[in-house]
């Protein structure tokens, strides 16, 4: 019996090829949306979803690195450089779909980790998270839930990744990418197979009562449906930096509050009292000083933030900013987050982003819902489940310029 011990921190991927599927519809119409749902080259989005976690089992390198976007960005490249611009060949869209699977997974991860996990953190905080991965206890209850994912033939092309990660400082073979994309496949079929016994789903909710009671609707930050909105919105920036479109990518993609959001709580302790703001392109952390995010109320007085966190340091996308003292109850707010953000690809953020947010009691419904048309918009593993696997077989904002 194979075994294989690690801790999983981030979205399962049955998760991941679901919110995957649900982002497609998020996309305005035009040739993105076609490429990215074109039923033909399904399999390779959900492949290039899978892809990131692959090498998590084997112990390779490759599987962190293909979480981020620098070398997200190297595969871009090629693309834009191959293919001239001219994405209308079915070799270009292939290619397409296998990247925007694996920013998918990428920025799903960040999502998730920051506001799904940081919830199960304080809800089932006496969880034994040692002892059982809690995306494995997820990723089950919404396979319970959805019916899980098609297993899909493993599809990695080789012959671009190979080299690409050789630039990147990552020495990988072909043999090893295909063995560790079969693995991800055994793990979306252990997942599916799951969820459709009542045993084992009561197991994983018995584990994490609250993080696997969540997973479904719009209510819970960080859930599936909020992710596929945030992934949505993603692939547009990435889709404009592909067409060299650099000047149309707005610098932030979602918040948490939305703009317009009520209900914040008030207490400064809890994980729901912080403000998320999260950019449309890897940070560097060094120059997100305090004053680059401001917080006033309607009559013009000022709150204090803790120094920003960007919560996965250099590369990541998310920041939580919490305050020093309780939210006054009753309250409407203005986020302002001020050009100076420093991205990792050497540009910087221009645009000044305002964002309103209350105290107040919503006005319509307790919960604050994703709305249809949000304008708003990691690391992960599964070596858990995995081992599982082998043991068994052997927020619109507004912009001011």
């Amino acid at each position: 019996m194979i075994l294989l011990v690690a801790l999983a921190h981030a979205n399962g991927l049955t998760s991941h090829v679901t919110i995957s599927e649900w982002a497609i519809p998020h996309l305005p119409e035009g040739e993105l949306s076609d490429i990215l749902g074109d039923p033909a080259l399904w399999p390779w989005l959900q492949n290039g979803t899978q892809f990131p976690d692959g090498g998590y089992p084997l112990g390779e390198a490759y599987a962190e690195t293909a979480h981020w976007e620098p070398f997200q960005d190297r595969y871009l490249a090629w693309i834009a450089a191959t293919y001239a611009g001219d994405y209308r060949s079915l070799e270009a869209r292939q290619h397409i779909a296998f990247l925007f699977g694996m920013s998918s997974h990428g920025m799903g991860d960040q999502v998730f980790d920051s506001l799904y996990m940081q919830r199960a953190y304080q809800f089932d905080a006496a969880s034994d998270w040692e002892g059982m991965s809690m995306d494995e206890a997820t990723d089950v209850a919404l396979a319970s839930a959805t019916g899980g994912q098609e297993t899909l033939d493993p599809v990695v092309p080789t012959d671009v990744i190979v080299p690409l990660m050789a630039d990147a400082g990552v020495e990988v073979s072909a043999s090893t990418l295909e063995s560790g994309q079969l693995l991800t496949a055994l793990a979306i079929s252990y997942v599916r197979e799951a969820g459709k016994d009542p045993v084992k789903v009561a197991e994983y909710v018995d584990a994490y009562p609250w993080a696997a009671t969540h997973m479904m609707g719009r209510e819970t930050p960080g859930a599936p449906e909020w992710e596929a909105a945030v992934v949505a919105r993603y692939w547009q920036s990435r889709w404009a930096l592909l067409n060299g479109e650099s000047s149309s990518v707005e610098p932030i993609l979602f918040s948490f509050p939305q703009d317009g959001g009520y209900g914040l709580p008030t207490d400064h302790t809890s994980v729901e009292s912080r403000l998320t703001v999260v950019f449309s392109r890897g940070l560097v952390p060094e120059v997100l000083v305090p004053d680059l995010f401001e917080v006033v109320d309607t009559e013009g007085t000022a709150y204090p933030l803790q120094a920003p966190w960007v919560f996965y340091g250099a590369g990541s996308h998310v920041v939580h900013l919490a305050p020093e003292a309780d939210w006054p109850a009753d309250t409407d707010f203005v986020l302002t987050v001020h050009p100076g953000a420093h991205f990792i690809d050497g540009t910087d953020s221009t645009a000044t982003v305002e964002i309103e947010f209350s105290s107040r009691p919503p006005p319509n419904s307790p919960d604050e819902a994703l709305p249809d048309d949000c304008g708003c918009a990691g690391r992960s593993g599964y070596p858990g489940l995995l081992a599982a696997v082998l043991g068994a077989i052997g927020v619109g904002l507004r912009r001011r310029d």
